[in-house]
């Protein structure tokens, strides 16, 4: 897959002088972008960047403060449906779907054709039929959005984008939850539009993708604009250098010496839907990985471990301070020092509307509070510091959880769990959708759990990641472990091998 090779047109949508404030804070600074019929352009930046700010402004979901947005010239008004009205569309990173409505309803949501004062079927059919024939995705029209699969989902959702016949495609990170077929397949269908006239802007965290597709590239650092390139001008390492300001290379490279203790983790005998019978151990001071692709029963395997999800076999003990404890439940897992940073961090793992200090106190209430009175001036401290340590940007502990990027996110969520010092800690995909830098933070933070001797578990479809963190790595596939590689033995293709239930190979 190459760039985009035919000649781009004219300048479609413009973004001049943008500036947006949140309160005190500034996430876009006189920004400016613009973009031509055909043209890919990629905008990346570190998580907290403005990215997503900048975007939401472009399609009129947010008003600016300073600066206007321009469709072929013409100054736009401040506003969704005006925005629409010119032909601009943004899908979300978070999908933004009905669960229980059907493929063609969520496609046409909110533009259901109507005659005498009903919805006309057909018609409402025959359109969403037509926009997912355009991108390629082959899907029943009365299927519940519920019963699809993730990558499914996300094609609909930019079906529903495509069906209002948009002059730009905004898209949010839209591979972040797919895995590498299914990118393959979103990356072509996107390269496609675009041959066909269609502006794309295109953000994303996966530098790889944005070589492969794109004509252009801006990058963001803290709300301003610092580059703006052909990106066959430049490389994928002049863009990570651009967009953290710092160096990462000895982030992203460096390895631990591990030194095991004694077994924190005793997992035997584990079945629960989709685990069919796992023995486990994690030791003090050491990392687990948990390679495998999607659906093979990692998630379900540490759901069940730690109560999550009800167990149908099986037995778990947590041993702390020479103590050993039997875990049952969820509960009691947490009262035995274990944390959980599962997944989906948004639905799972953090009160969206409540402030960053609530979420990060949420599990250390009994510590902050004297009988049933919280300790406000502490909570404040614990809070502030917690989210100093885990490097939120900004820190301000007074902001909705929800106003912050993913990486942030993640950021908090860690926090939480950071301020109970856990004996044994199990993150879910830790940095999926989040850039380089944040990335690189929240190894680091991993690391240093484990060198103060927590024991840590860690499950990722990311393989460079799962090779870079790990001191051992099970390969789990079909609800079973499949096969244990220590950290010198492991590499992409013995991974992969033993994941797609293949003869291992030697690299």
């Amino acid at each position: 897959m190459t760039p985009s090779s035919h000649t781009l047109g004219d300048v479609v949508l413009e973004a001049d002088s943008i500036t947006k404030r949140f309160g005190g804070a500034t996430a876009v600074d006189d920004v400016s972008l613009s973009v031509r019929r055909g043209e890919i352009h990629a905008v990346v930046g570190e998580n907290g960047a403005g990215k997503s700010t900048l975007m939401r402004v472009m399609a009129g979901v947010i008003p600016q403060d300073a600066g206007e947005v321009r469709v072929e010239g013409r100054v736009l008004e401040k506003g969704a449906k005006s925005s629409i009205d010119a032909g601009i569309a943004l899908v979300h990173q978070e999908l933004s779907l009905v669960p229980e409505m059907t493929v063609a309803e969520n496609i046409m949501l909110g533009y259901a054709p109507t005659r005498l004062g009903f919805t006309n079927t057909k018609a409402l059919n025959a359109i969403a039929q037509k926009a997912l024939d355009e991108i390629g995705v082959s899907v029943d029209l009365n299927e519940r959005i519920s019963r699809l699969s993730v990558a499914l989902r996300q094609f609909v959702e930019i079906a529903r984008a495509v069906a209002r016949e948009p002059q730009v495609l905004i898209l949010d990170e839209p591979t972040a939850t797919l895995t590498p077929a299914e990118t393959d397949y979103l990356l072509e269908m996107l390269q496609r539009l675009a041959s066909a006239g269609m502006a794309i802007i295109y953000i994303s965290h996966r530098i790889p993708e944005v070589f492969k597709i794109g004509n252009t590239v801006t990058i963001l650092r803290d709300g301003k604009q610092v580059f703006n390139s052909a990106l066959a001008d430049t490389t994928p390492e002049s863009v990570v250098d651009q967009m953290v300001g710092r160096e990462l290379k000895a982030d992203l490279q460096s390895r631990r010496t591990a030194n095991p203790g004694e077994i924190v983790l005793d997992a035997q005998g584990i079945r629960a839907p989709g685990v069919n019978g796992i023995d486990l151990t994690v030791r003090e001071g050491e990392i687990v990985g948990l390679g495998g692709l999607v659906g093979a029963g990692r998630t379900e395997l540490v759901r069940a471990i730690i109560g999550a999800d009800n167990r149908t076999a099986g037995h778990v003990t947590i041993t702390r301070k020479g103590k050993s404890a039997t875990i049952t439940t969820y509960q009691s897992a947490i009262r035995n020092g274990v944390a959980y940073v599962p997944e989906e961090r948004r639905t799972d793992g953090l009160a969206l509307t409540m402030n960053v200090a609530d979420n990060i106190t949420l599990t250390n209430r009994a510590e902050l509070s004297r009988g049933a009175v919280q300790l406000r001036g502490k909570i404040v401290k614990f809070a502030q510091n917690l989210a100093e340590v885990v490097g939120l940007r900004p820190p301000i502990i007074t902001r909705e959880a929800g106003q912050y990027s993913g990486g942030n996110q993640q950021k908090i969520v860690i926090a939480k769990w950071l301020g109970r010092r856990p004996d044994f800690i199990v993150l879910d995909e830790p940095t999926r959708g989040v850039d380089v830098g944040a990335k690189a933070e929240i190894h680091r933070l991993v690391r240093d759990l484990a060198d103060k001797g927590t024991a840590v578990l860690v499950v990722s479809s990311d393989l460079p990641e799962l090779l870079e963190l790990s001191d051992v790595i099970h390969v789990v596939r079909d609800g079973l472990i499949m096969g244990t590689l220590p950290a010198g033995e492991a590499n992409e293709k013995n991974v992969m091998s033993l994941a797609a239930g293949e003869k291992m190979v030697d690299a």
